[in-house]
């Protein structure tokens, strides 16, 4: 056979019909993998509510109260300036803490000071804050310091300043008001922790935890205090909403 000039070679053109086909798929395959990807992240990131509980269990909480394995888990915001917090104390405070004792559930206080302006002192939340935080890091045994801040904590409220007033209470007050609330729950605050209180030894520590606490509440959805979180879902503090958590 003789040579000829080599066959140039001229690929079957595709039909359009090929063409929207494979481009279908491609398209199909971005999708899946779009999809794949979101859903992926979604099972990564979990609910609503279990971003929340994730930001909150990384947090510092000025106290914890309860059981570890208590089946709910409350987290509340408070500042002691605010009229509404101490309001929220006074009318649920004995449920809650049956509630801490029964161990039906485990409490996380988170304390913040939006309302140091409005104290006479300009500065009472932050005070009172590391008059709290002083108790939580006393030497008394776990039981004994439990039943301590409790007390304590109650005691703040009962004697809470008056929004806008014209007085508060000095460190020396704050120390004789909740050595008295913690004496009522059966504990006597070591004579260091009342030395701290009185000259005020983790003010500063408390408004640091205060601004951090704050940041936490911008980045969960709350606006205000009290903010009331229950196994990461934000609830309304209104009517009787702690009853169902107790059972």
């Amino acid at each position: 056979m003789s040579k000829g000039k080599s066959a140039k070679y001229v690929p079957v053109k595709q039909s359009n019909t090929m063409t929207y086909v494979l481009g279908g798929i491609a398209v199909i395959v971005v999708i899946v993998v779009v999809i794949g990807g979101v859903l992926l992240m979604s099972k990564k990131e979990g609910t609503p509510a279990d971003q929340v509980t994730t930001k909150l269990n990384d947090a510092t909480p000025a106290f914890v109260l309860g059981r570890s394995d208590a089946p709910n888990t409350l987290d509340f915001f408070e500042d002691p300036m605010c009229p509404a917090c101490g309001t929220m104390e006074r009318t649920y405070g004995e449920q809650i803490t049956k509630g801490i004792e029964d161990g039906k559930i485990k409490v996380r206080y988170h304390l913040v000071s939006f309302l140091n302006r409005q104290s006479a002192s300009g500065d009472f939340s932050d005070r009172a804050g590391g008059a709290l935080l002083a108790i939580a890091k006393s030497s008394l045994p776990d039981e004994q310091k439990q039943k301590a801040w409790l007390g304590a904590h109650t005691a703040l409220f009962a004697n809470q300043p008056e929004e806008g007033g014209s007085t508060d209470h000095s460190n020396a007050d704050l120390a004789r008001i909740l050595g008295e609330g913690a004496k009522a729950k059966g504990a006597e605050l070591p004579a260091d922790t009342t030395t701290a209180i009185t000259e005020g030894k983790f003010t500063v520590e408390s408004a640091q935890n205060a601004g951090s606490a704050s940041t936490l509440m911008q980045s969960i959805g709350a606006t205000g205090t009290p903010t009331v979180v229950h196994n990461g879902e934000l609830i309304t503090v209104q009517g009787d909403w702690l009853a169902p958590i107790l059972g």
